[in-house]
């Protein structure tokens, strides 16, 4: 009786580690790229949602301040108290007819957040930006109407 040898293979070959290796990489590159990419668009949402929601904080308490005193007045700063120091703010207070307000009558609020991104204060056209206005009357003058009425 002849005792038969077993010609099956028990593992790959290092040519075929290889070429499985190469086929992976060629099938991550572009997965790694769009993460990259989802990566960065992310961050940019979320700086987007930041800007708003900073300037919508902004507006009020603008109009606050335009409730309790009616007077005229600009602010502007940063956010690096909140670890956001690459965006800043301007708003104004205006009752001035060429911004759209009436004299002792109606105010204009206007709150401008952005990210600057070159440090240098100034909005420069590159810059992302988030405007947010609205007007605010002063109810002392529809009081005094209505008590001379």
């Amino acid at each position: 009786m002849k005792i038969s040898q077993s010609t099956t293979r028990k593992g790959y070959t290092l040519f075929e580690l290889t070429i499985a290796t190469f086929l992976l990489a060629i099938c991550l590159i572009p997965a790694m790229n769009f993460m990259s990419v989802a990566i960065a668009t992310g961050r940019e949402l979320e700086t987007w949602n930041s800007m708003n929601l900073l300037a919508v904080g902004k507006l009020e308490e603008q109009l606050s301040i335009a409730a309790a005193n009616f007077t005229e007045g600009t602010d502007s700063g940063s956010f690096s108290s909140i670890s956001l120091s690459t965006l800043r703010y301007s708003a104004s207070r205006s009752m001035q007819v060429a911004d759209g307000g009436i004299v002792d009558e109606l105010m204009v609020v206007s709150v401008t957040v952005w990210e600057d991104t070159d440090s240098d204060s100034i909005i420069d056209n590159d810059e992302r930006q988030v405007i947010f206005a609205t007007k605010v009357s002063n109810m002392v003058v529809y009081a005094d109407e209505a008590q001379s009425s």
